[in-house]
């Protein structure tokens, strides 16, 4: 139900919605990629047992949502420029730097 009125409502305003597989993407790390079950101490935190990276636990997971679209088609579907996400904080390149908005 929730995939099917997510996809109206965008499409309604005229917006692309693509479903994106989410497995892992809450225990994999968005900044070197390492997936562990310990990345996740609590449901609210992330903190990587590699690199050290710390982010709320939602914030990695849709961090890494927005990378599994970006690498799905490294196009944007009208053709022509090179997806990027843009996020409130800023923006997610393919590439997998960011961007800090400005503020």
């Amino acid at each position: 139900m929730t995939r099917s009125y997510t996809a109206y409502k965008a499409e309604a305003e005229g917006i692309d919605a693509t479903q994106v597989d989410p497995a892992y993407t809450s225990k994999r790390c968005s900044k070197c990629g390492t997936t562990l079950n310990e990345n996740r101490p609590s449901q609210a935190k992330f903190c990587c047992q590699k690199c050290g990276y710390e982010v709320n636990a939602d914030y990695n997971a849709a961090k890494n949502i927005g990378f599994r679209l970006l690498r799905a088609g490294q196009k944007s579907p009208h053709g022509g420029a090179t997806r990027h996400l843009a996020l409130k904080s800023g923006t997610l390149n393919v590439n997998g730097s960011y961007s800090p908005a400005n503020r």
